[in-house]
């Protein structure tokens, strides 16, 4: 079982086994539903798996071309 130290630890760095510290790790598929986004995380090394759970952090606004079906590109910072 993990420590919240090995846990803070891996949110610093989640590229690095929370378990043995390796960097070979297997990514799965990254799902969502109405209340959560996770992705399930294997190590190669050590053969230990856990989950991932991703969070919202924030909202940036887009405009949306409805003529071309994609999202207008935003002005460089230099342009503004």
């Amino acid at each position: 079982m993990l420590t919240e130290d090995q846990k803070n630890k891996y949110l610093i760095s989640p590229y690095i086994c929370p378990y043995c510290g390796s960097d070979k790790l297997s990514l799965g598929k990254v799902s969502a539903d109405v209340n959560q986004t996770v992705q399930n995380i294997s190590c190669s090394q050590c053969k230990k798996r856990w989950t991932n759970i991703y969070a919202l952090t924030g909202i940036e606004e887009d405009e949306w071309d409805m003529r071309k079906g994609e999202i207008k590109p935003k002005p460089s910072s230099e342009a503004e």
